[in-house]
């Protein structure tokens, strides 16, 4: 299991602060709209689930699904959850770090070929332009979930910050193969 570094509790109140859900329907949520900026795994979703109908800050309900006969259990987040989720959106947020293993590679490229640089990047290139593709399809899932009463303003935010990294991202990749492509024809 990985380490909880807390904030995975404040993620599990937000997304019950939404409606009451599983955690199965938790961890697809999360895979699907913050997977840009934010991974939780189950290992980590279960534990934190349970901790918080402890703390009384959760509370769950076992139900059956129609279609298969398999029990389910709903978690719904208490006064004393949206609380706690309200007094932790007060606080400032904790400096972000940044981790990009092509950035390690490029910058000690000059211990490989050019090319096999200029391959991670085109690579990377694809990777962030299908990452923005993916992006713009949430910001239009959202507005048509608005359409339909669900409230996704501040979460078409967050992908649309989703839109502006990505897009940095491969820009900059672009201008790096530019600059190793000409640096080669100068050698």
């Amino acid at each position: 299991m990985k380490e909880n570094t807390g904030i995975s509790k404040y993620v599990m109140l937000g997304m019950l602060a939404r409606m009451p859900q599983t955690g199965y329907t938790i961890k697809k949520w999360i895979e699907n709209e913050y997977s840009h900026f934010w991974q939780e795994s189950f290992g980590q979703i279960y534990p934190t689930l349970k901790k918080l109908v402890a703390e009384g800050l959760a509370v769950s309900s076992d139900r059956t699904q129609p279609e298969n006969g398999r029990g389910q259990i709903v978690y719904s987040i208490t006064d004393a959850g949206r609380k706690e989720l309200s007094d932790w959106l007060q606080k400032e947020p904790e400096i972000e770090k940044l981790r990009y293993e092509i950035l390690l590679k490029i910058s000690f490229g000059q211990n490989t070929e050019p090319e096999v640089l200029l391959g991670h990047l085109d690579s990377f290139i694809g990777r962030n332009e299908k990452l923005v593709k993916d992006m713009n399809g949430y910001i239009e899932l959202f507005k048509e979930l608005k359409e339909k009463e669900v409230d996704c303003f501040y979460s078409q935010l967050t992908a649309l910050c989703g839109v502006y990294i990505y897009s940095a991202m491969r820009d900059w990749a672009v201008e790096a193969k530019k600059i190793i492509s000409e640096m080669g024809a100068d050698s």
